[in-house]
């Protein structure tokens, strides 16, 4: 049965989580379709070592019941202390590092190139909590299975492109951040990884139903730039 939702915690692009107490929360698709296969991924990711929120149960109409991680994400931390920007780009990685040393559970679907690691596709900033214990990467919608360099691809695409919604101060402080993690993510990056993959992982993004027209423009001004074209 589904239980007793408490307060709304947080609003993602599609899914809303609720608190449960005791620790808990649980997570709901608003356009109502299950999240098993995420909680099948999430439970495979956390089996593998990766810092991810556990998984107690699949409800019945879909949601996910999972641990209640508290602390702000990484993104509201750079806010507050933006000259740790650097060490932000840091986690980000030692975060794809633990994904990708997963083999992909058999039942995910591929993100279209070979490839047997766990992917999760949208790793970046808004996606990281920092728990008592530690970074925890959360959102898990966008699994796939492929190589590692798709992931590297998707996360210096977001970094790259994206903006957040919200009042211009707020706007224009996330850009200038985004700018300060990306130099320090590339430093880092393996770029020529990042780069096979570029072409297939920009045609995905700029086909993303919840990526708006300014964003793909910026996208495909990028990526042209970076002398890729997506396919």
């Amino acid at each position: 049965m589904t239980p007793d939702v408490g307060p709304l915690l947080a609003r993602g692009r599609d899914a809303d989580v609720f608190d449960l107490g005791d620790g808990l929360v649980l997570r709901r698709a608003r356009d109502g379709r299950s999240l098993s296969a995420e909680a099948a991924v999430m439970a495979a990711a956390h089996a593998g070592g990766v810092p991810v929120p556990r998984v107690h149960e699949v409800t019945a109409d879909g949601a996910v019941v999972m641990d209640r991680v508290s602390g702000p994400t990484l993104q509201v931390e750079l806010l507050r202390r933006p000259w740790r920007s650097r060490t932000a780009a840091g986690v980000l990685h030692a975060l794809h590092e633990a994904v990708h040393a997963v083999r992909a559970p058999d039942a995910l679907p591929d993100v279209g190139l070979p490839g047997s690691a766990l992917l999760h596709l949208d790793l970046h900033p808004m996606n990281v909590l920092l728990g008592p214990d530690g970074p925890v990467l959360i959102d898990w919608a966008n699994a796939r299975r492929g190589p590692p360099g798709a992931d590297l691809a998707m996360t210096w695409l977001i970094l790259a492109t994206s903006t957040v919604d919200g009042p211009l101060p707020i706007r224009l402080g996330v850009a200038l951040l985004r700018r300060r993690i990306l130099a320090g993510y590339e430093a880092g990056l393996d770029r020529a990884a990042a780069m096979a993959a570029l072409p297939h992982l920009a045609g995905r993004r700029a086909a993303d139903r919840n990526v708006g027209d300014a964003e793909r423009r910026r996208l495909l001004a990028w990526v042209s730039r970076m002398g890729a074209r997506p396919c």
